[in-house]
């Protein structure tokens, strides 16, 4: 992506503001902030002057407490995709340069959901007898007081649209991205890093959910506007959490590298500390997302990882009447031990793996599961072995005689 490309990953609101000074001397988050810190100033300022209940300028300085925190959730979304690295497929490449090129239109689509929120909102609250803009405001509001309290609902609501907008694409950009990974060949796949870029957009989307709720008090008279930010935030929060699931699914390594890891029943981990190596075999098991192996708490493998976690897990394949067949993967990067902490924390990840334990190695688990065999030896979680889960930086393929570097 060029520069002129990253210029155009901007909101509509982000492009006005952008030229007016002093908003525009600044960077686009600290001008977020400084908007919306005048906005409370002036709020603050109005009140006294018109008189208005604390407890109304209280429920503005909320509104736009849940502006700021929209805001700062959303400066998320450009910065993450401008880094974003190409997948090293075609029809992946093709799918998430749409989804970016949807998100940041020129025509600038985002206001719509905007729009359709504000306008209902503001019919709504000034022609249908609801009793919210006395209760705010007072029985005879001061003009200035109407349309300060009506700018600051714009933004309540265009930054609900883009939480609208940004779930439903997030959700679309899923389900069609776990479609295409299922079609890949060979070496194709998306990185393992932009992955987890994707995913931690959909957990920023579920928090703009939640963090609605603190809308909630300011319409607690009124039923209907109470039950629609209700609404709005399960289908926000739920959509996100839906679209974060599937891109979990979805395979960060390369059909070719996925099928050997996946098959292959043993693995050399290579460990180092002070200038001195320390390579053991051992064996693991891979849920299509992460790879794990367990050792022994008395292992030397073990120390060294707890002093220097970087590590290379070597996964072949051998076929010794014809090296054209062989194929290896080496996984540089590091490795996350699991402790007792981590038992709340990841459960069931960790049952996870001790169940394609059981299912990839029966004779072995069954074995080292006995009292006969020394302590250290015994499969008991945590207390004898200690699960451990390697956390890829780069790949090195080997097929035939050829390397291939993999980015991850």
């Amino acid at each position: 992506m060029d520069k002129s490309e990253k210029k155009e990953m901007k909101w509509i609101y982000e492009e006005i503001v952008g030229r007016i000074p002093p908003f525009s001397l600044i960077s686009y988050k600290y001008s977020i902030l400084l908007q919306l810190f005048l906005l409370l100033v002036i709020g603050i300022f109005l009140g006294f002057v018109f008189g208005i209940k604390q407890i109304s300028m209280l429920y503005g300085s909320l509104a736009i407490l849940v502006a700021v925190s929209w805001s700062l959730l959303i400066l998320q979304l450009a910065p993450t995709l401008r880094k974003f690295r190409a997948p090293l497929s075609k029809d992946e490449n093709d799918l998430l340069e749409r989804y970016k090129d949807i998100l940041f239109n020129r025509n600038h689509y985002e206001a719509v959901p905007g729009l359709v929120i504000f306008i209902p909102f503001m019919f709504y609250l000034f022609y249908q007898g609801t009793d919210l803009l006395e209760m705010w405001l007072g029985k005879e509001p001061n003009i200035i007081l109407i349309l300060f309290v009506s700018l600051l609902i714009w933004d309540i609501c265009y930054r609900m649209g883009l939480g609208v907008w940004t779930s439903i694409l997030a959700l679309w950009r899923s389900i069609r991205l776990k479609r295409l990974a299922e079609k890949r060949t060979e070496l194709e796949h998306t990185p393992y890093t932009e992955l987890r870029y994707l995913q931690k957009l959909d957990i920023n989307n579920v928090f703009f959910g939640i963090i609605s709720l603190l809308l909630l008090p300011i319409f607690k008279t009124d039923e209907l506007l109470f039950t629609v930010i209700l609404v709005f935030m399960f289908f926000v929060t739920i959509t996100s959490l839906i679209s974060a699931y599937i891109i979990s699914k979805v395979p960060w390594l390369p059909p070719d590298i996925y099928d050997l890891v996946n098959e292959s029943s043993f693995a050399y981990i290579g460990t180092s500390l002070g200038g001195i190596t320390h390579v053991t075999p051992v064996v693991y098991v891979f849920d299509g997302q992460k790879i794990y192996f367990n050792t022994s708490k008395e292992a030397k493998k073990l120390k060294i990882m707890q002093q220097n976690n970087k590590v290379a897990f070597l996964i072949d394949k051998r076929d010794m009447s014809n090296i054209y067949e062989n194929k290896a993967a080496m996984f540089t990067g590091e490795v996350k031990i699991y402790g007792l902490m981590d038992i709340p924390l990841r459960l069931f990840s960790m049952l996870g793996a001790l169940k394609l334990f059981m299912k990839k190695y029966p004779e072995y688990t069954k074995k080292y599961s006995t009292s006969e065999l020394p302590k250290a030896w015994q499969l008991t979680p945590i207390i004898s072995r200690i699960l451990v889960e390697v956390k890829p930086v780069k790949i090195i393929y080997w097929r035939g005689a050829k390397q291939i570097s993999v980015p991850v």
